[in-house]
């Protein structure tokens, strides 16, 4: 009889180890989620919910025009930046002539801003001005001249 007693006696200890345990997992994930969560300004521990009303992190987008205007012909190169998280997998190299729009969509964590750059070069010896146009514009008249804008968005 004593053997049952004492088995009896085991299981439940057992048992009530094994709630304790994993008592202790829940309350140190929560705690470790609740410290995180307050670190880097995840809900509920940001302000105003999700832009643009508030400071929670999320994704976003942008559309970007860059406008080449030259009556020759030119080269185009741009890539996108995610601030604080580097270039983006938005990027071009072309050549063309004459005037030229491209849409461009840039996204990523509202938190930081996106910038696109560009950078365009006459491929003549021409005198005729060239501009480029990003989110404001930049020109060159020199021949084979280039010239380059950045421009940026901020949630």
């Amino acid at each position: 009889m004593n053997v049952k007693r004492e088995t009896a006696k085991s299981r439940a200890i057992a048992r009530k180890t094994a709630v304790f345990l994993v008592i202790v997992v829940v309350l140190v994930g929560a705690v470790s989620y609740t410290f995180i969560a307050y670190t880097y300004s995840y809900p509920p521990f940001c302000r105003g919910g999700y832009p643009p009303g508030g400071d929670c992190p999320g994704n976003y987008s942008s559309a970007f025009t860059i406008s080449v205007n030259y009556t020759g012909s030119w080269r185009l190169t741009y890539q996108g930046y995610a601030n604080g998280g580097g270039p983006t997998n938005v990027n071009g190299n072309l050549t063309g002539s004459g005037l030229y729009s491209l849409l461009v969509t840039l996204s990523g964590p509202n938190n930081n801003g996106l910038t696109l750059c560009a950078t365009s070069q006459k491929l003549d010896g021409s005198n005729s001005t060239l501009t480029l146009t990003v989110t404001g514009s930049s020109e060159t008249s020199l021949p084979y001249g280039s010239t380059s804008y950045c421009g940026g968005v901020y949630p």
